[in-house]
């Protein structure tokens, strides 16, 4: 007959381990934080402003490959 020892159970285990990830984190060196969200908030709206640009470029292109079409249709009598 073989025993084993006392299993630890697995809630213990995950407790344990998130306990560690705090410590860790909490150990860890500072970083200056606000001044990367800063530079993220900066680029953030030039981003969006080029998104928007581009959107607008390719719908532009498209009404103006559409009227030229139906200029160029010949018209239906």
């Amino acid at each position: 007959m073989v025993t084993g020892g006392v299993r630890p159970r697995h809630g213990e285990w995950r407790r344990a381990k998130a306990r560690r990830k705090l410590e860790r984190a909490a150990k860890g060196p500072e970083r200056d934080t606000s001044a990367i969200d800063e530079s993220l908030h900066i680029d953030q709206p030039d981003r969006l402003l080029v998104s928007a640009l581009k959107y607008w470029e390719v719908e532009r292109d498209l009404i103006e490959e559409r009227l030229a079409a139906t200029r160029s249709a010949p018209a239906a009598s």
